[in-house]
C-alpha cells in the first residue's frame, strides 16, 4: 500500500486564522448590540409615545360631551357622549375605557399612580409612570346640547 502525500487538509495554521476572524466578528456583533440599546434608550421612548396616543384618544373623547361627572377619590370620570355611556378610569397598572359598564379596553399602560379630576369643564389627568415620570395634561371638554 502506498501513501501519497498531498498538500489538503486542515492544519493548526488555518484554525489559529478562523478563530481570530471569529472573534473579530463577535466583537462586532457585541458593539451593535451595546449601540443599538443606547439608540433604544435615548431615542424610542415608548412611555412618552403611549402617553401622547393616550392623550389624543382621551381628547377625541372629550368632544361633544353631554354630561360630564368625576367617580369617587378621583379614580376615574364618567360621561355621555352621542347617547352612549363611557367610563375612563383607574384600574392597578392601566387606564381603561368601558362603554355602558361593560368589558374595557386599555388605553393606558405602565402606570404607578393615576388621578382623574373634574375641575369646571376641565379633566386634569395626573399619571405616575412605572419608571417614575410624572404626567400632567389638562384636556378642555366640549359640550354638546343634546
Amino acid at each position: 500500500m502506498r501513501y501519497i502525500l498531498t498538500s489538503k487538509g486542515y492544519t493548526f495554521v488555518d484554525a489559529i486564522i478562523q478563530l481570530v476572524v471569529l472573534l473579530l466578528f463577535s466583537q462586532l456583533l457585541l458593539l451593535y448590540y451595546v449601540w443599538f440599546n443606547q439608540i433604544e434608550k435615548n431615542f424610542v421612548l415608548t412611555e412618552e409615545i403611549e402617553w401622547e396616543f393616550f392623550s389624543l384618544d382621551m381628547e377625541s373623547y372629550l368632544s361633544n360631551v353631554t354630561t360630564l361627572e368625576e367617580q369617587v377619590n378621583q379614580t376615574g370620570i364618567r360621561f355621555t357622549k352621542d347617547g352612549q355611556e363611557y367610563d375612563i378610569e383607574c384600574s392597578s397598572t392601566v387606564i381603561r375605557k368601558q362603554k355602558f359598564q361593560l368589558g374595557h379596553e386599555i388605553m393606558l399602560t405602565g402606570i404607578k399612580l393615576c388621578k382623574l379630576k373634574v375641575v369646571q369643564d376641565q379633566v386634569i389627568v395626573q399619571v405616575e409612570l412605572s419608571n417614575g415620570r410624572k404626567e400632567v395634561r389638562t384636556f378642555e371638554v366640549f359640550e354638546s346640547s343634546q
